[in-house]
């Protein structure tokens, strides 16, 4: 009877009460799709797939990376722009040791340095709420883009970083594996130790020359918000 609770089955009430006036449902992924279906199979074959494109922001930059900055540093510097919901699972940086300094030189967290996951580790800097310049930055001087969360809707930081052509390290979910493919490095969201074993095989992989090839993968996102304007409205039933 939490008050979280209780908003929740309201919504999910009202969602199921207004169903039958609906024509056309819209989300952003083919998980989120049939999540949707799952909870409400009457609704089965109303569901539209529209993915979205990265923020204007990032659209209007023309930032594309095909390398590294330093591609001779045995270390990495890795960004995460999350939240400090607990989905996002900054938790399992706890798991981490003094040893990974071997492996990252810099790992920077959009989180207020008051709620610093594993303050003990000094590669580990919380940044706080980055603009989208400061954004900007960030993806222009990363190696890669660590992505740690269990639970998203779509993952906007994974499109940013296939648009900006970054390499990414994510977790083996169904949300991560349906927008990167077989380009990302995946790692149990539960095991620092996955966790780490990723991060040496990005090291490795990169070291050799490797940079990951997200073309097939963009292919799958509009160009842009017109475009996703369009999708939407060719969705809905001619009124004629």
């Amino acid at each position: 009877w939490s008050s979280g609770n209780f908003k929740y089955f309201l919504a999910r009430f009202l969602f199921k009460l207004n169903i039958k006036y609906v024509t056309a449902f819209i989300v952003q992924t083919e998980v989120m799709r049939d999540a949707l279906e799952s909870s409400y199979p009457e609704i089965a074959g109303r569901v539209n797939v529209i993915p979205q494109p990265v923020p204007t922001w990032l659209l209007q930059s023309n930032l594309r990376r095909r390398a590294r900055i330093d591609c001779a540093a045995d270390r990495l510097r890795l960004i995460y722009p999350a939240a400090s919901y607990p989905h996002k699972n900054h938790k399992i940086l706890a798991g981490l040791s003094d040893e990974d300094s071997n492996l990252i030189y810099r790992l920077d967290l959009t989180l207020d340095p008051t709620l610093n996951p594993a303050p003990e580790f000094s590669f580990i800097n919380c940044v706080g709420f980055l603009s989208s310049n400061g954004m900007l930055k960030a993806y222009s001087e990363v190696d890669a883009i660590l992505f740690l969360s269990k639970k998203e809707s779509y993952g906007f930081p994974l499109v940013e970083a296939m648009y900006v052509g970054l390499p990414i390290i994510c977790p083996e979910l169904s949300f991560a594996r349906t927008l990167c493919g077989d380009q990302a490095i995946y790692f149990d969201p539960d095991s620092a130790d996955s966790l780490r074993s990723a991060l040496s095989v990005l090291i490795k992989r990169l070291q050799a020359g490797w940079w990951p090839n997200w073309s097939e993968r963009l292919r799958l996102f509009p160009e842009n918000w017109e475009a996703v304007a369009q999708n939407m409205l060719n969705v809905i039933p001619d009124s004629n």
